[in-house]
């Protein structure tokens, strides 16, 4: 049990870190995440047994769509000063097609496609952030 707590508090603190990376909006714009942040919000953020959901908030006056998410399964090895050879860690992309309508949030589900591996030589750290979106032109 604690160590889903401490995924979901990974996820969640992971959703205000705030990058510099470049953040394609519309096809004539690049954001910051701290930009994206302001705009578009990852929240209630649940993993079980290496499927995420939560909800995705739009701040914007404007409708969004194609929300696209990084997932990444950090695995952390139960013995740091003499990891094994085979790391499951991994990353996926996930794009929400569902519009998110101004000032409403939005449910999403991943689920992964190979399920994550169940082992007793560590565990994943699950991370959860938006890199990138379409705002609707009204």
């Amino acid at each position: 049990m604690r160590a889903m707590h401490l995924e979901v508090v990974l996820v969640v603190a992971a959703s205000l870190v705030l990058r510099s990376v470049p953040v394609a909006a519309r096809s004539d714009e690049v954001m910051t995440d701290a930009q994206v942040a302001a705009k578009v919000v990852v929240r209630d953020v649940r993993v079980r047994q290496g499927v995420v959901s939560g909800l995705l908030v739009n701040r914007l006056t404007k409708p969004l769509r194609d929300v696209r998410l990084l997932i990444r399964y950090q695995w952390v090895w139960a013995n740091e000063r003499k990891p094994g050879d085979d790391n499951p860690g991994r990353v996926a992309y996930y794009t929400v097609h569902q519009e998110v309508p101004p000032e409403i949030s939005v449910q999403f589900t991943y689920n992964p496609d190979p399920p994550l591996p169940s082992r007793s030589d560590g565990h994943f750290e699950t991370l959860v952030e938006i890199v990138g979106y379409t705002e609707v032109e009204n």
